[in-house]
């Protein structure tokens, strides 16, 4: 008769290994559905005593609890935001919480089940890349049996169906080390994983979505690095990332400026804009530098924002298109010296791994991709973003448990 404990562990597995699979195809084709994906992992928690008791040890962790001061310094700050919505702040509380469930059932899967996780996870990151990859090159052949004909497109915008592809490169590129990793690991040869993520470079460099592709080369440099000189990448990315994050507003205010460029070709009006957008939210940082507007502030403060010299674009939209003048920008200094707090605690927490210079590179290399994105692209509390940065974390907690094959 099976214990308790056995038919917990297939049940997790059965779960953890339908939602990995289930990524495939919602990463390809509606992106929102991560947070789905990610509420589902829910599931593989043996019992509610038991998720307690994960969660309890997952917070003894130094990032977690500088992550939760976070939180409640955004709570705190919907004290002076402009329209605040509670409701937003749970729903992007709440991610993070699903992702550490998730980490939690991974770790706690034993060894034989682990092994079949990993190999029905390196599946659902082929079919991934497949889909993708038809998609690219077919201009949208499966989406466009379901999607109606939107007629002729101007050359300069991208058809809605080509789109839908874009937008999975995105959750592709934070994905992709892991899944790569995985691949090595049950072949056992490391040339099929390089293989993997050189594959997934190509196929997002088609894409309209040119941070996914950055994203991915940003990684493939990240993981090089560390394989040959763990302690310097390690210290390097931190450093760097946090030294920019007390920089950003001035950067973008005295550096990183419009004055001198004039307007662009189509091909380049992306980074045109972006760059007129960290200068709008660099000046309104300016002026509630320590406190921030409050959480979520940006939506509100785009409705007064006009436009980018030149262009038909708001130099302020929804979100500042960067994830650490987003921060900056809503909790101002205060939110700002927590994230670094965050990122140095990381740094502490990894550097038992620069004795495992592979290990560390997945790692290392999935955060520069996630990196970039966010610095470059979407707000930094869009619910299917912290979705994904929790998935990428499961696939890769997965990975580094997963057992090498022998080739």
């Amino acid at each position: 008769m099976e214990s308790s404990t056995d038919t917990s562990a297939k049940r997790g597995l059965i779960v953890l290994a339908g939602a990995f699979l289930l990524l495939a195809p919602v990463a390809v084709y509606a992106r929102l559905g991560t947070v789905v994906v990610l509420v589902l992992t829910l599931a593989a928690q043996p019992c509610f005593e038991r998720t307690m008791v994960a969660l309890r040890g997952l917070s003894q962790s130094l990032v977690v609890r500088l992550g939760a001061a976070l939180a409640l310094w955004a709570a705190i700050s919907l004290l002076w935001t402009p329209e605040p919505s509670v409701i937003n702040l749970v729903r992007d509380a709440i991610v993070p919480v699903m992702g550490l469930l998730l980490i939690s059932a991974v770790r706690n899967l034993p060894d034989e089940e682990t092994q079949r996780l990993a190999h029905l996870t390196m599946i659902s990151g082929l079919v991934m890349l497949a889909l993708l990859a038809m998609e690219v090159f077919s201009h949208g052949a499966l989406v466009r049996l379901v999607v109606p004909d939107p007629g002729p497109i101007p050359p300069e915008q991208t058809s809605p169906v080509f789109e839908a592809a874009s937008r999975g490169a995105a959750v592709m590129a934070p994905l992709a080390f892991g899944f790569a990793y995985l691949v090595y690991a049950r072949s056992g040869r490391a040339v099929l994983g390089v293989l993997y993520a050189l594959a997934a470079l190509v196929v997002c460099r088609f894409t309209s979505m040119d941070a996914s592709w950055v994203a991915i080369a940003a990684g493939v440099l990240a993981f090089a690095v560390t394989r040959f000189a763990p302690r310097f990448a390690l210290v390097g990315f931190f450093a760097g990332l946090m030294l920019y994050a007390v920089l950003a507003p001035v950067i973008s205010t005295y550096v990183l400026t419009l004055d001198g460029l004039g307007m662009p070709d189509t091909t380049w009006v992306g980074s045109y804009t972006r760059i007129g957008i960290w200068h709008e939210a660099s000046r309104l940082i300016a002026e509630q530098p320590l406190w921030g507007h409050g959480f979520d502030s940006t939506r509100v403060l785009s409705k007064a924002s006009a436009l980018i010299p030149g262009t038909p674009y708001p130099a302020l939209p929804l979100h500042t298109h960067n994830g650490l003048l987003q921060i900056w920008l809503e909790l101002g200094g205060v939110g700002i010296l927590l994230t670094i707090a965050i990122l140095a605690a990381a740094l502490r927490a990894l550097w038992a791994l620069t004795a495992k210079p592979v290990q560390l590179a997945l790692v290392l290399a999935t955060l520069a991709s996630t990196t970039v994105i966010a610095l470059i692209s979407f707000g930094i509390w869009q619910h299917w973003w912290l979705a994904t940065w929790m998935l990428a974390a499961g696939v890769s907690q997965l990975a580094l448990k997963a057992p090498v094959a022998r080739a």
